[in-house]
């Protein structure tokens, strides 16, 4: 170690100088010596790294673009990055936590220790092993955070919208308005067929409902917003609006119809309503640090389940709102029958329009 001739500093207890001659050190180590307030830069990410930098005491919270990313205590080096690759320049932002006291080895007698002293070399590749061990242990815990994280989210969205979300890297919960559709899906007689149920066997016979629901709506480019007890929810244009929305949502409520009567609830085929809206929705997390979630809001909203109400009192499948209609193609649109001045609570007399497990021409009862 640099003896006390040279140096006015004891750097016998900083691994970097491990073992390390005494006559390593060819300057006064004194003129390295800096100290930093709480709040202030240690070092900059994209500056030169002109120096390595010793923690002697205090802390030193790393960031990268204002993102925390670990904290450097007495002894750990900052910097030695810059020595190691091409670019020579700061990866991170250092800022002191408290008062700082580092040690600035210039760039020009870190060059010489690293040629004229193999145990520095050594030293230096332990300790950037040692933060090289520490990433890959991090990067696998939020990996694992990551990928629970993920597949929560997988269950609102068809895994080939999730990727494209991922690659474009756009904030889903920020809040926006969209120009889409609303699907609500309610089993009939549900209370009545529970009753007979175990809440084992109720919960698991519909999971197994809900579940090929889910299925239909991702096959349909649905997200998935929520369940509501037996009701499911699916919006279309969040997070992407398309021209065929109201096509595919049109296409998924019939399918889920179909798909549903395979399906039994206390031994009975499952027989579903479903309500289609389209409009302007509110898309995005509400709720404050307490509790946040992301949820669809508005008028657009409360119609599609107004709408799935109205299935058995007009014996259909399937009830859809006059701005929904109208964006249905020709065809779609005769497959339906029009029900003038229809009372929905909250909202007042309005046209739905409406398709029967058999289509507009069944007269079987719903």
């Amino acid at each position: 170690m640099p003896s006390s001739q040279q140096t006015q500093i004891d750097l016998s207890h900083v691994p970097l100088f491990a073992g390390v001659e005494d006559d390593a050190v060819t300057t006064d180590a004194q003129e390295w010596l800096h100290f930093y307030r709480d709040g202030e830069s240690v070092c900059v990410q994209g500056a030169s790294a002109d120096c390595m930098i010793v923690i002697l005491h205090g802390e030193v919270a790393i960031l990268s673009e204002d993102s925390f990313l670990v904290t450097r205590r007495a002894p750990d080096v900052l910097g030695e990055q810059g020595f190691l690759n091409s670019n020579s320049c700061r990866t991170a932002n250092a800022v002191a936590r408290g008062t700082v006291k580092v040690l600035r080895i210039p760039q020009a007698e870190v060059n010489r220790l690293l040629t004229a002293h193999p145990r520095f070399t050594m030293n230096l590749l332990k300790i950037v092993s040692a933060k090289l061990a520490e990433a890959t242990s991090e990067r696998a815990f939020r990996y694992r955070n990551e990928h629970r994280l993920m597949a929560a989210f997988n269950s609102h969205l068809a895994p080939e919208i999730t990727s494209r979300l991922l690659a474009q890297g756009d904030d889903y919960g920020r809040p926006r308005l969209i120009n889409g559709v609303v699907l609500f899906a309610d089993v009939r007689g549900f209370t009545e067929t529970s009753l007979g149920l175990t809440p084992t066997e109720l919960a698991h016979q519909l999971g197994d409902y809900l579940d090929e629901m889910v299925k239909v709506l991702h096959a349909h480019h649905a997200y998935v917003d929520k369940f509501i007890g037996d009701a499911v929810m699916g919006v279309w244009g969040f997070p992407f609006e398309t021209e065929l929305q109201m096509s595919e949502a049109f296409a998924c409520a019939k399918e889920m119809v179909v798909r549903a009567g395979g399906k039994t609830i206390g031994g009975k085929p499952v027989r579903i309503g479903v309500g289609l809206s389209a409009g302007s929705i509110f898309c995005g997390n509400v709720g404050s640090d307490l509790k946040r979630q992301f949820t669809v809001l508005g008028s657009t909203v409360n119609l599609a389940a107004r709408c799935e109400s109205k299935c058995k009192d007009l014996n259909a499948s399937i009830v859809i709102s006059e701005d929904a209609y109208a964006r249905l193609t020709t065809i779609e649109a005769a497959e339906l029958v029009a029900h003038r001045s229809v009372a929905l609570k909250g909202i007042g007399e309005v046209c739905l329009y409406t398709r029967s497990n058999e289509g507009p021409q069944s007269t079987q009862p719903y």
